[in-house]
C-alpha cells in the first residue's frame, strides 16, 4: 500500500507513522509512506500511485478539506481519511467521500479499527491495467476501473469502456478470471459487469452505465451477493 500523510505537525506525523508501523507489522503486509508538510506541495506533486491519503484539516495556506476537494477533481477513487482535532468539519469531510474522520488525540486501538475499514475500501477501489489486442486499434491498455462491462459475441469479446468499445478475440471465461479481483461479476452467459457502474436491478434486467442488460436467473443470486459485498467494502 502506498500512503501519503499530509500534516504540518511533526509530532502528529510521528504518531501516525508509529501506528502505521504497528498495524502493518501485525498484518505482515508491506507498505510505504510519503510525508507532506503542506497540502499545496502535496497537490503539486500528486502521484496517482497513492492508494490511501491521510489528511490533517487545520493547516496553513490550504486546509485539508479544501485540498481534498481539489484532489477529488483529479482522482475520484483514491481513499481519503481525516485525522484531526476539528470535529466541526466532520460533515464536510464526508462530502469528499472520506472513508472516515478520526479525532485527535488518537489511540492505537481506534486507529487500527479505522485502518481495517480503510483497507476494505482501498481493495474495493483498486484497479488493474488490462492489455487489449483490439482488432482495429492493435495493442492498447485500459484501466479496469474504466471498463463498464464486457460482452461476448461470436467468439469475440467487446470491452465497453468510458473511452469507447474495443473488440478482441478471446474467451469470456479467461477475462472473468483476470477481472474477478477488481469487483467484476458475471450477470449472464454473455456478460461480465463492473459493479462500480451498476445503477439498478429490476426483475431480470439491470442497468450498467446507462445501458440495460439481461440477468440470468441462474446467476442472479451470486450477482446480488457480489454486489452486497462490494457495497460493504469487502
Amino acid at each position: 500500500m502506498q500512503i501519503a500523510i499530509i500534516d504540518d505537525s511533526k509530532e502528529d506525523q510521528d504518531m501516525i507513522l508509529d501506528y502505521l508501523s504497528k498495524f502493518f507489522e501485525e498484518k505482515n503486509e508491506e507498505y510505504s509512506t510519503t510525508l507532506f508538510d503542506d497540502a499545496i506541495t502535496f497537490l503539486d506533486e500528486y502521484s496517482y500511485a497513492f492508494d490511501f491519503i491521510i489528511f490533517d484539516i487545520d493547516m496553513p495556506t490550504l486546509s485539508g478539506i479544501d485540498a481534498a476537494k481539489k484532489l477529488r477533481e483529479m482522482d475520484s477513487r483514491v481513499t481519503i481519511m481525516f485525522v484531526t482535532n476539528m470535529p466541526q468539519y466532520a460533515l464536510e469531510g464526508y462530502s469528499v467521500e472520506a472513508v472516515d474522520y478520526v479525532l485527535k488525540p488518537l489511540s492505537y486501538p481506534d486507529f487500527r479499527l479505522k485502518m481495517m475499514k480503510a483497507e476494505k475500501y482501498i481493495i474495493r477501489n483498486s484497479s488493474k491495467k488490462i492489455t487489449i489486442n483490439s482488432t482495429e486499434e492493435g495493442l492498447i491498455t485500459v484501466e479496469s476501473s474504466d471498463i463498464t462491462y464486457i460482452e461476448s459475441k461470436l467468439h469475440y469479446i467487446y470491452y465497453h469502456t468510458t473511452d469507447g468499445i474495443f473488440k478482441m478475440r478471446a474467451k469470456l471465461s479467461e477475462v472473468e478470471t483476470i477481472l474477478a479481483p477488481y469487483h467484476f461479476a458475471r450477470c449472464g452467459g454473455s456478460f461480465i459487469i463492473n459493479l462500480a457502474y451498476l445503477q439498478k436491478i429490476e426483475g431480470n434486467e439491470l442497468v450498467v452505465a446507462g445501458e440495460t442488460l439481461p440477468i440470468s436467473r441462474r446467476m442472479k443470486t451470486s450477482l446480488m451477493s457480489a454486489y452486497t459485498k462490494y457495497m460493504g467494502g469487502f
